[in-house]
């Protein structure tokens, strides 16, 4: 994978440091980065402070929802309970997008730093980190990062003199969409299977072994750490204290010149993050559609493809922030097709715990595999939106709750697609 670093760093915040340091290097990063200077800055303001302060920021989580981070904060800060945990999700659930893997991988400190102080607001002892299995090489930088705080004083007792004492542990979670499921996740951590529960409240309140947990995203805390930090990018005009949106991390994939992730300002539009990938107009690009937000975010063409990336803009256009990829079909696809190997991938990820998900992924692949070869009928499409609302409305969590989306919106986008495979019984992609 291609990872674009100088396209963005003007404004780079997650990955501001990404490629610019060594990653193993504590001293580079305390020097070079003003290192756990935003930790020092925490512990100076007190609980309370640290919370106001990133309540003034307008952060939001950099995860799928974008919820109010100092709110989530707030939560387990007031939950009641002695012992608390902290846990950073550096899983990457979408396995195309790789935020998580390059920020352990180019820049472990200013998550670990990040991590410390959401763990300090919220009075928590022990830290997770979660990270995919196979990333081996991250894995082993993380751990060397590890050891380096704790020689440095900056894990384990007394951190920065201070009376606030926190530890880090890594837990290795196999890669799956699942993953993406907070519940999920702390199920992992205690050892269980890697599946959802229906929650009465929400894990800040009582999560993992039943204590009050703050969970956050590898991006979310590496934004937290230049908050703190007051890094040029936050505190200058386009970004979270200058009165900006701040950024979010993107990858694009599918075009002509591969794969590749970018940091692009909260507001910039998926037609412009197309064209800066593949460094054309999106005139001069043959697109037929992109999806957006890993693989159970909706299909957006035409118009669409000026919807701003914010939360806020791309629920209006009936789509989600997800993982924030981009992955773009080329004009001589097929919408029947390209929904159909989108929901085979998304029978498998299920983990099944839910009869909604589990069987109405497994039918809606297996009808979309008939039309795609000409072999459906009319009544299909009727029923192929009752089960999408039956699976929405059943399933526990987020995946079984999105999985109808790319399908639905390419019925709405490309209808033309279906009737030709079902009254026509040709594919409009390959006749002449």
């Amino acid at each position: 994978m291609r990872y674009e670093h100088e396209r963005a760093s003007e404004h780079s915040v997650a990955l501001r440091n990404c490629g610019r340091i060594d990653p193993r290097d504590l001293n580079a990063y305390i020097a070079e980065c003003h290192g756990y200077s935003g930790l020092e800055r925490a512990l100076g303001l007190g609980r309370e402070g640290v919370i106001a302060k990133l309540r003034s920021s307008g952060l939001q989580g950099r995860g799928g929802a974008g919820y109010l981070a100092a709110a989530k904060w707030q939560i387990c800060h007031d939950a009641e309970g002695e012992e608390k945990y902290a846990v950073c999700n550096a899983v990457d659930a979408d396995p195309r997008a790789r935020t998580a893997r390059l920020l352990l991988g180019g820049d472990p400190y200013s998550v670990l730093e990040g991590l410390l102080i959401g763990a300090y607001a919220v009075g928590a002892a022990h830290c997770f980190v979660c990270i995919n299995t196979e990333y081996t090489g991250e894995l082993t930088v993380l751990q060397e990062a590890l050891e380096a705080l704790r020689e440095r004083g900056l894990l384990g007792s007394g951190i920065l003199e201070s009376e606030f004492s926190c530890d880090i542990a890594i837990k290795e979670i196999a890669g799956s969409l699942v993953a993406g499921e907070e519940t999920a996740l702390l199920q992992a951590l205690e050892g269980k299977q890697l599946l959802p529960y229906r929650r009465s409240v929400y894990p800040a309140v009582r999560g993992l072994y039943g204590k009050p947990t703050l969970v956050n995203s590898a991006e979310t805390l590496a934004n937290v750490s230049a908050i703190f930090q007051e890094h040029p990018a936050v505190t200058g005009p386009g970004g979270l204290a200058g009165g900006g949106c701040g950024t979010k991390v993107v990858t694009v994939f599918g075009g002509v010149s591969g794969s590749c992730t970018l940091e692009v300002p909260l507001g910039t539009t998926i037609a412009a993050v197309t064209e800066a990938a593949e460094g054309v107009p999106l005139s001069d690009l043959d697109l037929k559609a992109v999806q957006f937000g890993g693989p159970t975010g909706v299909f957006l063409a035409g118009s669409g493809l000026q919807t701003p990336i914010t939360y806020e803009a791309l629920q209006e256009a009936g789509a989600a922030m997800g993982s924030a990829s981009v992955e773009m079909f080329g004009g001589d696809r097929c919408a029947v097709e390209m929904a159909r190997d989108v929901m085979l991938y998304l029978e498998r990820q299920s983990c099944g715990k839910c009869v909604s998900c589990r069987e109405v992924t497994y039918q809606l692949a297996d009808m979309l595999s008939d039309i795609a070869e000409s072999k459906g009928e009319a009544k299909d499409m009727e029923m192929i939106g009752e089960l999408c609302e039956f699976m929405r409305s059943n399933s526990i969590c987020g995946l079984g709750k999105s999985a109808a989306a790319p399908v639905l919106s390419s019925i709405e986008l490309f209808a033309g697609d279906y009737d030709a495979h079902i009254k026509d019984k040709r594919c409009p992609s390959t006749s002449t």
